[in-house]
């Protein structure tokens, strides 16, 4: 077995269409499915519809193939010839089948359609008019989609069994919190000091910037202290000053 390196992404979603062109190809076919009138017989077509649509077939694959780990991969093999490539891979992206189809149906007769080695059969159906339609892409899918449910099937198999206790613990209603009990002091003291360094850490540089030993010998402005004389004194002297 050898790993899928094509894409980093080895995780895709069940099915996945890993290119552009391989999208417009499956579109294609299904332009011509539509417009065609073949009758199309033992094809996995979806319950409630006649004809193989690749966009019907696509949704229901989807619904299948959800809890499967493993993937399903539709890239373009031959753009030239219309041929597409359907990879099955395991959940890990390791390889495990590649097939290439054409998407595009086949129309003809029933003898060319589903030839027989029964002769009268041959010849009754030499008769019949109806055209009759093939998909061997639509097979092709339906081969895949067996691989990836028979490779989940064993992988289930080989997983351990998921021991799970058994024991009750007995559930205790919570407290409230009081926000005025501090559980761990020393954590609250050390987001405290870290706190106050934050603040602090701008007027550090400050410091840096001021010279402190200057401030010491400037001398500070002292207050003027005038004598006040009592509000009498102050009258009789006005009083004297006005008589002379």
């Amino acid at each position: 077995m050898k790993i899928q390196n094509n894409s980093t992404n080895t995780t895709f979603t069940q099915l996945y269409i890993k290119s552009n062109e391989a999208q417009k190809l499956l579109k294609k076919a299904d332009k011509a499915v539509k417009v065609s009138n073949a009758k199309f017989i033992n094809t996995n077509i979806p319950n409630g519809h006649r004809k193989p649509l690749w966009s019907v077939l696509s949704q229901e694959i989807e619904k299948r193939q959800a809890n499967n780990p493993n993937n399903i991969i539709i890239d373009i093999s031959n753009k030239a010839k219309q041929m597409l490539a359907i990879i099955t891979t395991d959940n890990k992206g390791f390889l495990v089948s590649k097939t290439e189809v054409c998407p595009l149906p086949q129309y003809g007769s029933k003898n060319d359609m589903f030839p027989t080695n029964d002769l009268y059969r041959r010849y009754c159906y030499s008769f019949d008019q109806t055209v009759y339609g093939r998909s061997d892409f639509f097979d092709a899918i339906d081969n895949a989609e067996y691989e990836v449910d028979l490779l989940n099937m064993k992988q289930l198999a080989e997983a351990p069994e998921v021991q799970t206790s058994i024991r009750a613990h007995e559930k205790h209603p919570t407290q409230p919190r009081d926000p005025k009990v501090i559980k761990n002091p020393r954590r609250h003291e050390k987001a405290r000091l870290k706190f106050k360094e934050h603040i602090q850490r701008p007027f550090e540089q400050l410091k840096s910037l001021i010279d402190f030993s200057k401030l010491d010998q400037v001398q500070k402005p002292q207050p003027k202290h005038k004598e006040k004389l009592p509000r009498k004194l102050k009258k009789m002297n006005s009083n004297e000053a006005k008589a002379q």
